[in-house]
Parts: structure tokens; sequence; C-alpha cells
């Protein structure tokens, strides 16, 4: 347990225009990385995985906020049905029309029984309506060789999603009309992994490891900015995801050690 994850944290900071962020010094939750956030009839679902058990394969752990982020929830861990022998990771939640949550996910287990290093990693969903208990959705979401930490945006009836392609430090896109068959589009950034996309106002706002932040205008390819986020209290800022609050203002959770 004390290499890897083991030693990952989960905190957070603040924003009022998605470029520059103050960070807000706390620690959410320990042992636990690749953080992705969801908010919902006022409630903020932080997603994450959790490797604090002993003996245990990572699991799927959620903290909630109901007053922006003054207080939070004790930690409890999600629940799947019909996963067969996966493991979820990389946790990406995404709000539907109908209120239910989506978790995207990637599946470690297979991974790690593939003897082949030029495997296809395959991305799965489901879904909720509670955000805690999920129920397997049929079929493969998206697959393409050495793929991680998936991130999914809808614009316009647009569906995106994102995902780190570390053998070339690149961001990939693929693109759907329903959210749940993507075809790869292409590279959406060269530079950075671990993706994070946020819309707002026409522009797409891309996050990835470190942080550094690149916009677009498309969302099918982004340009660096200026503007990144370092955390004040661990060496590493990784695994960004930002939301937006009912008071107009950016929450950005992020990974450090």
């Amino acid at each position: 347990m004390e290499i890897g994850l083991y030693h990952d944290k989960i905190s957070y900071a603040t924003s009022t225009n998605l470029l520059d962020w103050t960070d807000s010094r706390i620690i959410l939750a320990e042992h636990a990385s690749v953080p992705d956030a969801v908010y919902k009839d006022g409630i903020i679902y932080v997603y994450f995985v959790d490797v604090s058990e002993d003996g245990k394969p990572e699991q799927i752990g959620i903290i909630r906020s109901e007053d922006n982020g003054h207080s939070w929830s004790s930690k409890k861990y999600v629940s799947f049905e019909g996963i067969g022998n996966k493991v979820p990771v990389d946790p990406a939640p995404f709000l539907l029309d109908d209120g239910r949550i989506r978790l995207y996910y990637f599946d470690i287990n297979e991974a790690r029984t593939s003897n082949d290093f030029e495997r296809s990693n395959k991305i799965y969903s489901a879904v909720s309506t509670d955000g805690l208990h999920f129920i397997q959705e049929e079929g493969i979401r998206f697959e393409h060789k050495n793929i991680f930490d998936q991130d999914v945006v809808c614009v316009e009836g647009v569906w995106r999603l994102y995902v780190g392609y570390p053998p070339m430090n690149q961001v990939l896109s693929a693109v759907s009309s329903d959210g749940l068959v993507f075809t790869k589009e292409g590279v959406a950034y060269i530079g950075g992994t671990v993706p994070d996309v946020f819309y707002k106002n026409g522009v797409y706002y891309l996050y990835t490891v470190g942080i550094d932040i690149s916009t677009s205008q498309t969302g099918a390819s982004f340009e660096k900015t200026s503007s990144s986020f370092r955390s004040q209290i661990g060496k590493v800022t990784a695994d960004a995801s930002v939301i937006q609050l009912n008071d107009g203002t950016y929450m950005m959770l992020y990974k450090t050690n």
C-alpha cells in the first residue's frame, strides 16, 4: 500500500474566471486519487479512486458537499451492478438531462490481466439516480491502445470524450451523438495528458497534468495559454476536475501528494 496512489490526496482550488485559481490548502481525502466532480441540485459530488483499505483493489469513493464546499460528508463507496469482474477506475461523472449521473470509467482489472502491451484499453459507463448505486450500461463507449483518464463534455448535442495518450504525451478526442458510441476525432492537444475539459461561453478550457490550461473554440484542437495552477500543499498537481457552482464561481478538484 505504501506505493503508487497510496500517498495521493485530494484538494481543491477556486476561481472566478477559469484561468486564475486560488488554492484552498484543504485536504478532502487521503489515499485517494483521480478526482472528478459533478454538480447536481446544489450538491457537489466528488468521485475518486480510493486505495485506503488493505487487501482490497481500487474502489470508487465519493464525498459530497451541500454548501459549496464549506463542509463535506464522510466518505462512502460507490456500488456497481452488472459489471462482472471489472474494477472501475478513473471515474468521470456526467449529469444527464434526466437528472441521472452517468459515470464513465476504465477497467483496471482487464489491463492487469492482459499480457499484451499493445492492448486496447476500453472505456465503459454506468448510470445512477442517486449518485451512489450505479447500473452498468451495455457496450463499450470507446476503445484505443494505451488510453487513460477519460473526460466527457456535451455542447449543443455534440458529445466529446477526451483521453490521455501517454506514449505520445497527447490528449485524444472522440465524438458521439448520444454519449454511448464514440468515434476517434483526432489529436486535441500535444504536450500533456490527464485531461479535463470545461465549456463556458463559447470556449473549451482544457486542464492537463501540471496543471496547464489550454483553450479552444471548437473543442477539437487546443492551444496552451500562459495560465497554469500549482498546488501549494504538495509536490504534484494533477487530475483536475472543474465545476461551476450556483453562485457563479468555479471549483477545481485536483490530486496532490
